[in-house]
């Protein structure tokens, strides 16, 4: 895996110096620099590594008036060499340099004692001390120390085999969708706009689609290059100039992002996590450095999590989900703290809101105990719902998750919700026990939840698959429920049950039924009606209904008869004596119970 090493250290301690000397390359560019003999601007070179092969250096200023820049450079690095001149010793931006690479996920530290050819035994030995002061009790403790001279080439051998050995190590792949952050545009003749900068993450390859953020530009890679090499891919942690295609050099910037779609977010508000070295006021005004640009925003803390900070940009700037920052005080800029993004796209909130920040798909879903929108985990995730697609589909096989239009649940998740709502809709039946189907806006209603639309459709029609539940349009009720009735509309209906039972798959219609009773069709229509609510009758066509007790004995008599064999309507019709009238409603209702499965003309039992 390309991995980035970085320089820092105070102005003037041989950073540029030794960087030359182990590479050939002199990463002051500018002119101005070259004047005033110090680094302005981040500068690049690359070395090579024998068994590890090329690797990217970069050059960072020293000078407090240029830590912005400074900061554009260490944000990628994985291996600091951290210079200290030997005749000098730890100086204030030795501190403040160490302190921001304490704040990056940087992996490595190497300490690079520079000039030792001015210094004398006793000097290097002291200064060697104040290093292992300064390095006590951090995670670089321990770190190599190495004492060279640019100008002699004592200690460089050393110093690219400690490079080697921490190079060689195993090394997690930063994966996922790649972003660059723009460092530098310049236009080639011929060629058009090039920008520079860091690969942050994942693999780009030469031709592939690119967005050129906050503008949201659609672009291609139409070449790449590695150090003035033309290569077809390159990986996060590489130094990289992309040819882009069609994008004029006014439509991009230094701090713009080029990356595949979704890997980024323009936004003007973001959750991040911080670990402060000196907490800010809530709602103070910082400098974030992100990428490779710095916005102005305030920072809003959270009375339940210290770490977690809101960030409101005054302009819109780019980041990605897990992408790491510094936020350093607005006036005098010093460093407060460092960390990442955690939320790109996030919602404003309150100091005293209690905020669940969950990282991966399943902590997501599993922090929303009532459900949470696709959408809603994209964001929180620093993705898209495209980009999730497949994790979810897996998620989903699995049993793990359970999704309804969009909403989606952990399995244990949607068992505790489901279960808070049948218990609301059972105080709802016990309130009114002589309606047989409740509303079930009410019973959402009544269990505080927010469901609504295709997601409470499409889980009300799971729980009458699974026999939970009776619907019959908007209105629901627990599977069990039966409605008490009064007794002059019992006896009607136990009479009308009656009646279409002797009738068998060719019960009698509501004319029929009113004329053999003998009482009023608005009664029979009305009775007929409830015991539909009630859970009695089943309405599998207009004016085609039967007991539930009829219905389940078809059933049994079709699984019996047409076990392990096809058979037709007309077939159907014949062996049960009724009229297509009835035989084709029947068998629909069937088809939509899962009891038979049609096959062209026919159909089979499941």
């Amino acid at each position: 895996m390309a991995q980035l090493i970085g320089t820092a250290g105070h102005v003037d301690h041989g950073k540029t110096t030794l960087i030359k000397a182990l590479t050939g390359v002199d990463t002051d560019r500018l002119p101005e620099e070259k004047k005033r003999g110090l680094t302005i601007d981040i500068g690049f070179a690359a070395i090579d590594l024998p068994g590890i092969g090329k690797v990217s250096i970069v050059d960072v200023p020293g000078h407090e008036k240029f830590i912005g820049n400074m900061l554009v450079g260490a944000l990628g690095m994985d291996v600091v060499m951290l210079c200290i001149a030997a005749d000098q010793g730890v100086m204030p931006q030795t501190i403040e340099h160490f302190e921001v690479i304490k704040l990056l996920p940087v992996e490595r530290l190497i300490v690079v004692l520079t000039r030792c050819d001015l210094a004398d035994e006793d000097s290097i030995e002291l200064v060697g001390l104040q290093v292992e002061e300064m390095l006590s009790g951090t995670r670089f403790e321990g770190s190599e120390i190495v004492s060279v001279s640019a100008l002699s080439g004592a200690g460089l051998d050393k110093l690219t085999g400690c490079l080697r050995v921490i190079l060689g190590e195993k090394r997690v792949a930063k994966s996922g969708k790649w972003y660059l952050p723009v460092d530098r545009v310049f236009s080639r003749p011929g060629h058009g706009t090039v920008v520079t900068g860091t690969l942050a993450r994942g693999i780009l390859r030469t031709g592939d689609s690119c967005a050129v953020l906050p503008e949201n530009e659609k672009t291609r890679a139409k070449s790449l290059q590695v150090h003035g090499e033309q290569v077809g891919e390159v990986f996060a942690g590489q130094r990289v100039a992309i040819n882009l295609a069609g994008v004029d050099l006014d439509e991009v910037f230094r701090g713009y992002v080029v990356c595949e779609a979704g890997a980024c977010f323009a936004t003007e508000l973001f959750d991040a996590e911080i670990h402060w070295v000196e907490r800010p006021k809530h709602g103070a005004r910082v400098r974030v450095s992100v990428g490779a640009d710095e916005v102005i925003a305030k920072a809003f803390l959270n009375d339940d999590d210290e770490v977690l900070v809101q960030l409101r940009s005054e302009r819109v700037c780019v980041v990605a989900k897990d992408q790491p920052l510094i936020v350093r005080s607005y006036s005098p800029a010093r460093v407060l703290g460092g960390g990442k993004v955690l939320v790109p796209e996030a919602k404003k909130r309150r100091k005293n809101a209690a905020v669940s920040m969950g990282s991966g798909l399943l902590d997501v879903i599993g922090r929303a105990p009532t459900g949470v929108m696709a959408d809603e985990i994209a964001r929180l995730m620093g993705s898209s719902v495209q980009a999730l697609g497949d994790e979810i589909e897996q998620y989903k096989n699995r049993g793990e998750i359970i999704g309804f239009a969009g909403l989606w649940f952990t399995a244990a998740g949607f068992e505790a919700a489901s279960e808070k709502f049948f218990v609301a809709l059972g105080q709802l039946h016990q309130e009114r026990p002589e309606r047989a189907l409740i509303p079930r806006d009410a019973a959402v209603k009544q269990a505080g939840l927010s469901w609504a639309g295709k997601p409470l459709d499409r889980m009300v029609s799971y729980w009458v698959g699974a026999g939970k539940v009776r619907a019959e349009g908007v209105n629901v009720a627990l599977a069990a429920h039966r409605p008490e009735l009064k007794d002059r509309q019992r006896a009607l209906l136990d009479r009308v049950k009656q009646a279409l039972d002797e009738g068998g798959v060719s019960a009698p219609g509501e004319f029929e039924i009113t004329n053999s009773l003998g009482v009023p069709k608005q009664a029979v229509a009305e009775i007929m009606r409830i015991g539909v609510e009630a859970g009695e009758l089943v309405r599998v066509a207009e004016g085609i209904f039967y007991t539930e007790g009829a219905l389940a004995k078809f059933v049994e008599e079709v699984r019996e008869v047409y076990a392990g064999q096809r058979f037709t309507a007309a077939e159907f019709k014949e062996k049960f004596g009724t009229s297509r009238k009835y035989a084709i409603p029947l068998l629909e209702w069937f088809d939509s119970v899962g009891v038979t499965m049609r096959q062209g003309d026919a159909r089979v039992v499941r």
